[in-house]
């Protein structure tokens, strides 16, 4: 399948997942064929793969048992402060637990949006994991922003295992009734090779991103 197939295949599977069937006189899209994981354990591992190989780490829970590995990690890219979405509970008390194991600071992501200097690690639990594309899936929602996936040098996503899907049509069948402001989809650490075709790692974004799996 070419480049230009692919394209065209997403760009319908997100067309009916919107209930979008093209403009008038257009066939609808035959249906591809769908692939189900016949078990959750198979869409975690099926994630594990596509999130690894385009630079992503997996962390798995529970959070208690996985604070001094991810406490080394964060110190390992330099990270002092931590920060997370007012009204996330889990990420707020995952970033409380892991002050000690720095030592880290707690800040806002108003100070980070702001220009604060430290070098900070956003937490945040996320909607969802695509097993297809390995992908993150976070969305802008009361007061959970999507700042920590932007603007931190090390993103740490909480994912619940029951919040694995198999593939992006699934994610906007769960937005239909009520869509978000803003989706962010995650797959790895910000890259870009603009200039002079060196590969650059956090350009536009964190350079490392972490899933921990609970």
């Amino acid at each position: 399948m070419t480049g230009v197939d692919e394209r065209t295949l997403l760009l319908r599977r997100l067309s009916a997942a919107l209930g979008r069937h093209g403009g008038p006189g257009e066939a609808a899209p035959p249906e591809e064929p769908a692939f189900s994981a016949a078990t959750e354990e198979e869409r975690i591992a099926r994630f594990a793969r596509a999130f690894t190989s385009v630079g992503g780490v997996i962390l798995y829970g529970p959070p208690e048992a996985a604070l001094p590995v991810l406490g080394e990690a964060l110190r390992a890219e330099g990270v002092t402060a931590l920060f997370f979405p007012p009204g996330d509970a889990g990420a707020r008390q995952l970033a409380e637990a892991l002050v000690p194991f720095g030592p880290f600071s707690l800040t806002t992501g108003e100070e980070v949006r702001g220009g604060s200097p430290a070098e900070t690690a956003g937490f945040r639990t996320a909607d969802a994991g695509i097993a297809e594309t390995g992908t993150v899936v976070e969305a802008s929602r009361g007061e959970k922003t999507l700042l920590p996936g932007l603007l931190s040098v090390v993103h740490v996503a909480l994912l619940p295992a029951a919040s694995v899907v198999d593939r992006m049509d699934e994610v906007f069948a769960l937005y239909a009734d009520a869509p978000p402001r803003n989706i962010s989809l995650i797959s790895g650490p910000s890259k870009t090779a603009d200039i002079e075709q060196t590969l650059t790692v956090g350009a536009h974004g964190p350079r490392k991103i972490i899933v921990l799996l609970v």
